[in-house]
Order: C-alpha cells, then sequence, then structure tokens
C-alpha cells in the first residue's frame, strides 16, 4: 500500500560531519515499510525544489508509528532538508518499489554488502532477519566507504549480534581496502549455500554482481538511480534487465519494477 502523506518530524540529528537521520511520524509507512523499499520526500511546497528525492527506509517503529532516513548533506536538496526541524512537516509518499527477499533454505549464509548510503536499507533487512528468527551466525553485513567519516550506521551494525565487518579504502576503520575483498574470502570459507544482497554505488553493485555471476552466487542489487516521480510514471529511472536469454533486454522501472534486481540480470552501462 502506498501512502502521501504529511509526516512530523520526530528528531533530527547529525552521526556525522555530512550525515544525519531524520525521524518521521508516519504510522502507516513504518508498518507496510519493508527493507529495500523507499520514500519519496519533498521539503518545500514551492518550486525548489522541484521534484521529491527517494531515499531508503532505515529504521521503523511500528509501536511508535515512525521511521527514519539516513542522508548525506552535500547537494542543494539535503541541505535544505538539513535545514528541517522537530515540529515541522515533509511529504512524503512511500513506501515505493520491491525489496530484498532472503533466501528461505535453513542451511544458507546470508551476505550484506553495503556502501556509503547504501547501509541505511542493509541494516533494515539485518535486523529484520534476527527478528525473524534467521541464526546470527549465518549473516554477515559488509561495510564499506572510502574513509571513516563516510560510513553509514557503524554504531547500529555492531550492535547487532550479526557477523560484521568494515572496509574503508585509506584503511581509517576496519579492513583497508574495498568490500569484495572480504566477500571472497567469507565466499572461499564457505560450501553452504549462500545468498548476497548489495546497496551503494553502481561501481560497488557492478563488482559485487560480478563476483557473485563469476561464483553462481545468487545476488540481489538494490540499484542507485535517479528517480524523479518514484512511482513508475515519468520512465526516468530505467534499467536495463536480461529478463530473457533469448529475447531482447527490457528496461525497467527502478522506482517501480525495483530498486531490487537479480544480478546476474542487470546489464551495467
Amino acid at each position: 500500500m502506498r501512502y502521501q502523506l504529511d509526516a512530523l518530524i520526530i528528531d533530527h540529528k547529525q552521526l556525522a560531519d555530512f550525515e544525519f537521520e531524520l525521524t518521521l511520524k508516519a504510522p502507516q509507512i513504518a508498518k507496510d515499510s519493508l527493507p529495500g523499499q523507499f520514500v519519496q520526500i519533498l521539503y518545500d511546497q514551492s518550486y525548489n525544489p522541484f521534484t521529491r528525492r527517494p531515499f531508503s527506509v532505515y529504521k521503523v517503529n511500528p509501536h511508535m508509528g515512525t521511521f527514519s532516513i539516513v542522508y548525506l548533506a552535500r547537494g542543494v536538496f539535503t541541505q535544505g532538508l538539513r535545514n528541517k526541524r522537530p515540529g515541522e512537516t515533509l511529504s512524503i509518499v512511500g513506501p515505493l518499489g520491491n525489496f530484498f527477499r532472503p533466501s528461505t533454505d535453513p542451511e544458507a549464509v546470508h551476505i550484506l554488502v553495503a556502501g556509503g548510503v547504501g547501509a541505511p536499507p542493509l541494516y533494515f533487512h539485518a535486523l529484520q532477519m534476527v527478528d525473524e528468527g534467521h541464526d546470527p551466525e549465518s549473516i554477515y553485513v559488509i561495510n564499506g566507504a572510502r574513509t571513516r567519516d563516510m560510513l553509514v550506521g557503524i554504531e547500529e551494525f555492531e550492535q547487532l549480534p550479526v557477523n560484521t565487518i568494515f572496509t574503508t579504502d585509506d584503511g581509517s576503520y576496519g579492513q583497508k581496502g574495498i568490500v569484495t575483498g572480504p566477500l571472497l574470502d567469507i565466499l572461499d570459507q564457505t560450501t553452504k549455500p549462500v545468498q548476497v544482497y548489495t546497496c551503494g554505488p553502481t561501481p560497488m553493485l557492478r563488482a559485487v554482481g560480478d563476483l557473485c555471476n563469476s561464483r553462481k552466487v545468487s545476488c540481489q542489487v538494490s540499484v542507485e538511480t535517479v528517480m524523479p516521480c518514484g512511482v513508475g510514471v515519468c520512465m526516468g529511472c530505467v534499467v536495463k534487465i536480461k529478463i530473457d536469454p533469448d529475447a531482447e533486454p527490457a528496461y525497467l522501472r527502478s522506482c517501480y519494477e525495483g530498486p531490487v534486481f537479480n544480478a546476474e540480470q542487470v546489464i551495467w552501462e
């Protein structure tokens, strides 16, 4: 079910230099959101900004009727969002898109690979899997960024009873290197069936997807694209997908058929 509503800002806090968490009162969205879904936000009713922007759902509290997003205040839109205060409202549409689907194999190893602001939906996913009774020892989270300041959700991930690995390009936190390093290590060390879930910058998604495809490992990727409308009307967020090996590729809407696709079907351009 999709809703359009004015959500009250409950809390708005700074997590790092440019990183903020925004908590909103929206019982319908808090109740219905699933990991991987997103909301479209408009912070001003004027023509600036002209369109809504997508933000992944980070945390939900159905009992309190709240959900939160995480964003980096680095552009015009997010700088404007940064100025919003508790007690004000934001126009929200959501929850939108499809969602991550955990493997139903009880022996499966689940590997969640996050990059930068791709971490929020994977935190939501890890938390829900634990709540649903998946063995925490079977869940691995690899959370990477260029530097420590760009890692999202360090504290939250470390509080989960799962296996957590952090990587930074410069070695300022966790392992020095990129996320495919520990991913390869885990794939080499396990003989169990594996399901990978990933969200982050497109080059990272491609690298993770290519690695999984080469190992014939199932991988769900949540793509990052511009979504002008978020409801499948404008066709501004299409992704080239190979649905049938014997047919021409299709162009599917990341806001509607996605944003989560099977890595083996995505044609990276």
